[in-house]
């Protein structure tokens, strides 16, 4: 018998050690923590300077106590109230004028035969693309009493500009120019979505063409108005270029002027703060305000589906009359002006006694070259729009999934948290990041740094960016998320994988509409900037308030070329166009 060996059995090699999975927080903790970042960033920056404006020394330095005489001392300053009786009168007269302007060619754009409205309408929609500053320039150029157009007017026939643009009432008018195009947009918007069989209905009632569209679509476009009347108002209350460049020499302070000028030239931090808390609380009184006007939306439902088409009132011979009113209004409001920013810039001077032929030049543009500041600021602007816009995109898109695919709690105010920086005044804005970063930064680098600028820039962009990319994402329907997880996929990846792909266009528009307005912003910088940190809006703002000359005219020329090319490429690959 065969003895078997026995032999120990073969030395197993031991596994490696299992390497354990970085954990990240769960899909319901990283979205209360994402909540809690976003509305930190939004809306936190206006806690420091509401306590500004309650503290006697500026919140960088040491000491002070709570007090209300920064109110006490804005309240009782007679400049103050001037301030405000100026901003109340060219805040009704801009919101009357362009109310009147932007309903009119609304109704006659869309829903008459006038000719030519396709162009007309095209021409009309250019401010809504250009960056305001550049208007108020060719204005300036063209229609104050020493520009261009004026003179030659009263120098060749009997014409003149009827008001004087170093007026309230004259700032007022340059404002329609850039306000009534937004609020065409609004109303136009609402006409098309009314069914005509409503005006039908009224005719069969022995109402003519005319009066069926004054009587039943006119009234139902009470909520268009509403908001765009609310809306201009508010964003007249606190505009600052207009004011600097046609209202210094006249010495014309608005709110906005008064409380530039007091940071600026009398560092009085703690009454700019209270000046800005209160401009804060009228501008959100507006709101409440639109949303006791308007009531119940519901009234104003007339189709719950597609209407049959646009109803085209015959005018007649009248035709041709209000077609030529429109032109006339667009050659004086918009292409006379733009024609004034070209004509400065590409001219060594801008007289109608001189032809512009015969003093032709480069030297404006050479001047910007040469000058380190101008080129610093248009760089600065660039990375601020082009890599501040990505970023921006990103979030919006992020926090987008949170707040309208998701069950998260607290998602409704995601949504209002996304809205509110609309609201916000520009210089307020830039002062709240001003206050946050003095206190959180107590070295100043990220004040000092294009950071700073960027991110009050995003933040003041938000609500545009979102206002392209939600109505994109509310067509994506919540099954094609839900089918990935059921099959095994977590909310973060079916949100990766599926509905961020799928509203990729839109993202692109949306950065598309933030680029255009990270670039041509100005006002927030005002409390951020530093030599090391021009940006462009503020530097041909700074240059336009001393001079209209043609460097200013020649930055803002580059500035509009820019501005078309993005919107340009932005149209041609994604379709994006102007919005109000």
């Amino acid at each position: 018998m065969n003895a078997t060996s026995l032999r120990p059995p073969p030395a197993r090699t031991p596994p490696p050690p299992v390497r354990r999975r970085r954990r990240w927080p769960s899909t319901g903790a990283s979205h209360y923590i994402l909540w809690a970042l976003a509305l930190l960033v939004i809306v936190g920056p206006v806690v420091p300077v509401v306590a500004a404006s309650l503290w006697s020394t500026p919140l960088y330095e040491s000491g002070g106590h709570p007090t209300w005489d920064n109110f006490h001392t804005l309240l009782t300053d007679r400049g103050w109230w001037t301030a405000v009786t100026n901003s109340v009168l060219f805040a009704a007269l801009n919101t009357a004028g362009s109310i009147l302007v932007g309903v009119a060619c609304a109704l006659l754009l869309t829903r008459t035969d006038i000719p030519g409205r396709r162009v007309l309408t095209t021409f009309l929609l250019v401010p809504v693309a250009l960056p305001g500053l550049v208007l108020i320039v060719g204005w300036a150029a063209m229609w104050t009493p020493a520009g261009f157009a004026n003179s030659w007017l009263e120098a060749h026939t009997f014409l003149s500009m009827p008001v004087t643009l170093y007026s309230i009432p004259g700032m007022a008018l340059v404002a329609m120019s850039v306000a009534s195009p937004t609020v065409f947009l609004l109303c136009r918007g609402t006409l098309l979505s009314i069914d005509p069989s409503l005006e039908d209905a009224a005719r069969t009632s022995g109402a003519g063409p005319l009066r069926s569209l004054l009587s039943v679509s006119l009234p139902l476009m009470r909520p268009a108005i509403t908001n765009a009347a609310l809306l201009v108002f508010a964003l007249s209350m606190e505009v600052l270029g207009l004011p600097l460049i046609l209202g210094f020499s006249s010495e014309i302070s608005l709110i906005s002027t008064y409380l530039y000028d007091h940071w600026v030239n009398d560092a009085e931090q703690g009454l700019v703060s209270a000046g800005a808390v209160l401009l804060l609380v009228a501008v959100s009184a507006l709101l409440v305000l639109r949303n006791r006007l308007v009531g119940d939306t519901a009234r104003f439902t007339t189709t719950t589906g597609k209407p049959t088409g646009v109803r085209i009132l015959k005018l007649g011979p009248a035709r041709w009359v209000m077609a030529a009113a429109i032109a006339l209004f667009l050659l004086v409001f918009v292409l006379v002006p733009l024609a004034g920013v070209f004509l400065a810039a590409f001219t060594s001077i801008l007289s109608p006694f001189i032809s512009p032929w015969s003093v032709l030049t480069l030297d404006n543009f050479s001047a910007v070259a040469d000058n380190p500041v101008y080129t610093k600021s248009i760089v600065n602007s660039l990375l601020i729009a082009g890599i501040g816009g990505a970023l921006t995109t990103v979030v919006i898109a992020v926090l987008s999934v949170i707040a309208h695919r998701s069950r998260f709690r607290f998602r409704g105010s995601l949504q209002q948290g996304m809205l509110w920086p609309r609201m916000m005044p520009a210089l307020v804005t830039g002062m709240a990041f001003f206050w946050s970063f003095a206190l959180l930064d107590k070295s100043g680098a990220v004040r000092a740094s294009l950071w700073g600028i960027g991110i009050a820039f995003a933040v003041r962009s938000l609500a545009l960016g979102y206002s392209a990319f939600y109505p994109a994402l509310a067509g994506i329907g919540a099954d094609l998320d839900n089918a990935a997880r059921t099959s095994g996929a977590t909310w973060w990846t079916a949100m990766r994988t599926i509905v961020l792909r799928l509203v990729a266009p839109a993202m692109g528009a949306s950065y598309v509409l933030l680029f255009v307005a990270m670039l041509n912003d100005a006002e927030p910088a005002v409390f951020l900037v530093t030599d090391d940190t021009p940006v462009l809006g503020l530097t041909m703002l700074q240059l336009a308030a001393t001079s209209i000359g043609g460097t200013v005219a020649a930055l803002g020329v580059i500035q509009m070329v820019i501005t078309l090319l993005v919107l340009g490429a932005g149209r041609a690959l994604l379709g994006v166009r102007p919005r109000a």
